[in-house]
């Protein structure tokens, strides 16, 4: 901040105390002042002087700790010294120990009452306790010491107002014209506190002053525009509007300003072409070219979802034309970027709209809906790869979002690769709070992911998770069930989650399939003979493996001659041959 420094030049750090120390430590404590008479200095002993000088060192190095304890020792040594509560002050701010801050600088300030140094810094306690009205008497006693420093109270009255002293703010600044009457700049800002304190009626006297005392500044008559518009006078306003068009036609403000009263007058080509000129300019801000870009985006989907609404075709070419003026020149401003997105994906065009949010987190890789709609995309166009890529990109850069790390486990569960997709989905459970349903999801497709490396037991725990969280869904029951019946471990638990699956859906042949299977392991081949008969009853297209499964329970049950013929059918349809044809030889 400016004003905000030390009144004396760096400090220097000295390991020893030489014969200049002595002088050193006097300017030091004293301040830093012109044609200062030596003699009339005070006489400091040599063991506040070393101590002085060490809490200086430490200070250098930014052990605020240690030279606070250090200032707190000269302090024991010379009580009445202001300077050292001023060095105590300033790193109680720096620690945010506004009170102890404050009660420095009182006491400084108690001592020495005509220095802006120590007033100023009070201030600054002052303000971060919210004690505006303590503030602002320091600040003026400081803003007397250098009349006409702008850049001083415009900054300082800003602090004022954001810590929520508007009002002091504003006084800060009348005071500043008391000193320095008739800046522009302090007339604005005083513009800006009215507003903040809903003073409107003073603005609307400020306003029409400032016109008059500065004619040739357009930003007085732009808001004067602006005010004339919010009480009414839209006619005033568009002809002072007017005027300023034509001194500058390029002014990109006025344009927006043009803009909003031709479409209130209904005179839309003028509103767009206002708009267009709008969009050209730099003096608007990318951000206010969004949000109208996406109040058009709006409209069309709100036209698009009511059928009873109809939308003239020239609102798609205003926003195409609009869109392409802000890309062009604002092209790596990520938001429009997505918007450019969004209605490209509205209008079909999704490899477009790809491109566009590739951009988008080009230029921005930390906007996260940009990640998030862009792997939405992938998936849409089914690139499973690029999904792949873009999810773990955005899980890296996210390392504490859920979604990401669940597409990156359900994109590379997709392209087979189990490694990537068992570490994605195993930082996902642990990041899960509250979340049942999405537990049972992701532990779900964990455990397919284990069991497709071999780790069944570590599959079975995974499955028992999900299920946990959610222990009536029927493709979690089916596979456990069946893995388990696979590894002949657990069967009764194996039996207990088929029979709730087929509970849950009884028509299904491949819940049919597993329970006979189930049954099959258990040695119980009669009701396991009647369950694969059902799935192959069911079953909408047959497959090698159920009739692999048939022919299984009829060897079992000694019918050699069916499993053969089931066997058969099933290396017809594709089944394994390394499975099947042994078990054909060997029961010729």
């Amino acid at each position: 901040m400016k004003g905000l420094h030390s009144i004396c030049a760096p400090r220097p750090v000295l390991h020893q105390i030489a014969a200049t120390s002595f002088v050193v430590v006097l300017l030091t404590l004293t301040g830093c002042r012109s044609g200062v008479d030596l003699s009339a200095l005070p006489t400091y002993p040599e063991n506040f002087q070393r101590t002085y000088f060490d809490a200086q060192n430490h200070l250098f190095k930014g052990d605020l700790d240690l030279a606070y304890t250090g200032f707190l020792s000269c302090l024991e040594l010379q009580p009445e010294e202001a300077a050292l509560r001023f060095d105590l002050a300033k790193i109680d701010l720096q620690l945010e120990r506004h009170e102890a801050a404050l009660s420095h600088l009182d006491f400084a300030c108690d001592v020495d009452d005509e220095n802006r140094w120590y007033r100023e810094y009070r201030a600054k306690a002052a303000l971060s306790l919210l004690l505006f009205e303590d503030a602002l008497e320091d600040l003026m006693f400081v803003q007397k010491q250098r009349p006409g420093d702008l850049d001083w109270t415009l900054e300082w009255s800003l602090l004022l107002a954001d810590a929520g002293g508007a009002d002091e703010a504003l006084q800060l600044c009348e005071h500043y014209e008391l000193l320095a009457p008739g800046d522009p700049d302090i007339l604005l800002q005083k513009l800006y506190f009215h507003e903040l304190l809903d003073q409107y009626e003073e603005i609307y006297a400020a306003l029409q002053t400032a016109v008059a005392k500065h004619p040739d500044l357009p930003e007085f008559k732009m808001q004067w525009a602006q005010m004339l518009q919010a009480t009414g006078q839209s006619e005033q306003a568009f002809q002072v509007l007017k005027s300023l068009a034509s001194i500058d036609p390029s002014n990109g403000l006025v344009q927006l300003e043009l803009a909003q009263l031709f479409t209130q007058f209904d005179e839309l080509e003028k509103a767009q072409n206002a708009l267009r000129n709008a969009f050209a300019s730099e003096e608007v801000y990318p951000e206010e070219k969004h949000e109208i870009l996406v109040q058009y985006l709006q409209i069309i989907a709100l036209a698009t979802a009511n059928q009873e609404i109809s939308l003239d075709s020239d609102v798609h070419v205003a926003l195409t034309e609009l869109l392409d003026i802000a890309l062009n020149m604002h092209p790596n401003h990520d938001p429009i970027l997505m918007v450019a997105a969004d209605f490209e994906q509205s209008a079909g065009n999704e490899a477009e709209a790809q491109q566009y949010l590739i951009r988008a987190v080009k230029a921005n890789p930390g906007n996260r809906l940009a990640w998030s709609n862009l792997i939405a995309l992938d998936a849409n166009l089914g690139q499973i790869e690029k999904m792949a890529q873009h999810a773990v990109d955005a899980m890296e850069r996210f390392p504490l979002d859920i979604e990401f790390a669940l597409m990156t486990g359900m994109a590379h569960l997709d392209l087979k690769d189990y490694p990537t997709t068992i570490d994605a989905l195993e930082r996902g459970l642990g990041l899960l709070v509250d979340d049942a349903a999405l537990e049972a999801r992701v532990a779900a497709m964990l455990g397919d992911a284990l069991h497709a490396i071999g780790e069944d037991e570590r599959a079975a725990e995974a499955y028992e998770q999900s299920l946990a969280s959610d222990p009536d869904n029927p493709m979690v029951l089916n596979n456990h069930a069946y893995y388990l019946a696979l590894s002949g471990k657990s069967l009764e638990r194996a039996l207990e989650c088929s029979s709730r699956a087929l509970k849950l859906n009884p028509s299904s042949a491949n819940l049919m399939d597993t329970h006979a299977w189930v049954l099959f392991k258990l040695n119980r081949f009669p009701e396991a003979m009647d369950y694969i008969t059902q799935a192959l009853i069911h079953a909408e297209k047959l497959g090698p493996a159920f009739l692999e499964h048939d022919g299984d329970i009829r060897s079992a049950m000694g019918d050699n001659e069916g499993a053969v013929n089931s066997w058969k059918k099933a290396l017809e349809l594709g089944g394994d041959a390394k499975s099947l044809n042994p078990k054909i030889t060997g029961n010729r």
